[in-house]
């Protein structure tokens, strides 16, 4: 293992591995360092979750090259059907309202994964530690020092530039001394596939409920991704039904507008909460993705915020090397949080605001709401913004979202 590189990724899960083949083609010698093998069955980051991908993710995976990999394995989604279980409020998304072909695609986490990590193999200056962890790190002049575990060994490497792509729980942002906003939702995704009667026709659908949003996201004719959210404290009451007990709750709380569910895959439990973190950089270190920022799944926009702070971090670091900036120049990051958060604070506003408009005791607060949803259904213009900005491709955005080259 060599002992110094330019950049030093904390984390191979999508949003890691991502950032590190786009930045690839700058030749700056690039370190991942993950804990858990890609091909392991309880790698978290590439199990069987069906991932919502925007247009703006799907301009990223394109120019990144992982696009014609995954391609074949994605389903396009057509349509969305938003509900609100036992109340009047409805509305229904289509792709032609955006003047699109497609609202997205949804593709299973492991097949993302294995693209991924296919395309990080083909690059010479991208080196995967794993399994690895770092242990701690230590400001030495331009350069940190990490202490890196490596097969029960401590071994110290050097970077310029540490990127903390580490999930929710991010080592490098609490080595940082990095503070956080958190709010615990107490809620939990419990997440399956599911085979249905009927075909999907590449709609999505997604049910708010007094326990939280059920979600469907189409993965292939018949099956689809079942997101089904509950109050955390009945989590293992849900998790221990039989499969036929959990089969009967999920069709009286979603309907059979897919007709009788015939088989049911694994369940697997995903708490939420939000996390921001009040600093996204500092000098050599910066924290991308759900180290950044930790949504609630409710509008299926974590991952695809991540995807375009990856577009803006790598259109900043091109951008930098160009203008002959070092790749620990403080003003690559402080270029990039220019350009980034305004989207960050918009989708942060808007997943937060949904939690509060669906979750509220006030009779008036309700009736708002759904009135809300039955006018928004009924005035197109609104409905084309709304689109274009839950797809990721409305207001300033990166040069890799707008289709551009770096």
């Amino acid at each position: 293992m060599q002992d110094d590189y330019d950049v030093v990724i904390v984390g191979a899960g999508m949003v890691g591995a991502s950032l590190a083949c786009a930045i690839a083609p700058t030749n700056l010698s690039i370190a991942l360092i993950e804990s858990v093998s890609p091909n392991e069955d309880w790698q978290p980051s590439y199990d069987d979750r069906g991932i919502s991908l925007s247009t703006s993710s799907k301009r990223v995976l394109e120019h990144i090259g992982v696009w014609k990999d995954i391609c074949l394995h994605t389903t396009p989604i057509k349509k969305i059907h938003v509900s609100n279980q036992k109340k009047f409020g409805f509305t229904h998304l289509a792709a032609p309202e955006a003047d699109v072909p497609e609202l997205g695609h949804v593709v299973i986490a492991r097949s993302l994964g294995d693209a991924l990590h296919k395309k990080i193999r083909q690059y010479k200056n991208i080196t995967l530690l794993c399994p690895a962890e770092l242990k701690d790190f230590l400001r030495q002049d331009s350069k940190l020092s990490l202490k890196v575990s490596r097969s029960g060994n401590i071994e110290t490497i050097n970077t310029r530039l540490l990127v903390g792509a580490d999930g929710s729980r991010s080592i490098v942002r609490r080595l940082a001394g990095i503070e956080i906003k958190e709010r615990d939702f107490k809620q939990t995704a419990i997440v399956s596939n599911l085979t249905t009667q009927k075909g999907n026709q590449s709609v999505a659908y997604e049910r708010f409920t007094s326990h939280g949003p059920i979600a469907l996201l189409p993965i292939d004719k018949n099956r689809s991704v079942l997101v089904f959210t509950v109050h955390s404290d009945r989590e293992n009451y849900y998790l221990n039904m039989s499969d036929n007990q959990y089969l009967k709750t999920i069709e009286m709380e979603f309907g059979r507008r897919l007709g009788k569910i015939q088989k049911l895959g694994e369940r697997r439990p995903y708490p939420i909460f939000f996390i921001e973190a009040i600093q996204q950089f500092q000098d050599n270190l910066i924290l991308l993705g759900n180290a950044a920022h930790t949504l609630h799944p409710n509008a299926a926009q974590g991952f695809n915020l991540g995807l375009r702070d990856v577009a803006g971090l790598s259109e900043c670091i091109f951008s930098g090397l160009e203008k002959k900036l070092s790749i620990d120049d403080i003003n690559i990051l402080k270029n990039y949080l220019k350009l980034r958060h305004s989207d960050q604070q918009r989708v942060i506003e808007f997943s937060n605001g949904l939690a509060t408009c669906f979750y509220h005791d006030s009779s008036l607060f309700t009736s708002i709401t759904n009135i809300t949803m039955l006018l928004f259904d009924c005035i197109p213009p609104f409905k084309s913004s709304f689109l274009k900005r839950t797809m990721g491709i409305a207001g300033h955005q990166p040069k890799l979202v707008r289709g551009l080259y770096l």
